[in-house]
């Protein structure tokens, strides 16, 4: 299945999103979330460097963005990623199973898509958490007109990781390894509970200081 998220037009990606085919789907909503967050992100730190009045955090902001340049790359490749292993999955499915050894394949075939399937929203996860690392060096130390912008990016990266969340907890009782699904569960959860926090927190800050006294 060709997808490639960049090609599309906003409009396009929308009309995908909205027909009756199941890809692209969540994970595909997931990894643009993601890009989103961390697209906020480097416009703030864009906003802070080499700007006179910002001049003492011009050099780190420089350094943020550079690093969220092939986050925000990573992201969309991710959601392709999504779309491709929604079609390895239907490809086994649509093997032959007619003697032992067709089935076996067939079996084989359709763990390793699973398992793909399952590497896609566990690197959203583990990419909003790189993502979200950034996003709090800018805190306090970049141009404050964005700092609502910055919490918009907190916000995009814990739906990114809410909606991969989802696909991992769907693909994971498929797994003919159930202590490798364990495994993949218990550090999803581990990375998840962080990632939220750090998130949340981040959004509370910005919120607290932009929030008028009335």
């Amino acid at each position: 299945m060709e997808f490639g998220i960049k090609t599309l037009t906003v409009e396009q990606f929308l009309d995908a999103l909205g027909s009756n085919s199941a890809a692209p789907g969540g994970g595909a909503a997931a990894g643009l979330s993601g890009a989103l967050g961390a697209a906020l992100g480097r416009m703030v730190a864009e906003l802070t460097a080499g700007r006179q009045k910002y001049a003492a955090w011009s050099d780190a902001a420089k350094d943020v963005s550079d690093r969220l340049a092939p986050l925000t790359e990573r992201f969309l490749a991710l959601a392709d990623r999504d779309a491709e292993a929604y079609s390895r999955y239907m490809d086994a499915l649509a093997l032959p199973k007619n003697d032992e050894a067709e089935r076996a394949a067939r079996k084989e075939a359709m763990q390793r898509a699973i398992r793909f399937a399952t590497e896609v929203p566990c690197s959203v996860v583990e990419t909003c958490l790189e993502t979200v690392a950034l996003l709090e060096q800018l805190y306090g130390q970049s141009n404050p007109t964005c700092a609502g912008d910055l919490a918009a990016g907190a916000a995009q990266l814990q739906c990114a990781a809410k909606i991969a969340w989802l696909n991992i907890l769907a693909n994971l009782p498929y797994y003919s390894d159930p202590e490798a699904a364990k495994t993949i569960l218990s550090e999803s959860e581990q990375n998840l509970s962080g990632l939220y926090a750090r998130c949340e927190a981040l959004y509370a800050r910005v919120s607290a200081d932009v929030r008028p006294q009335l």
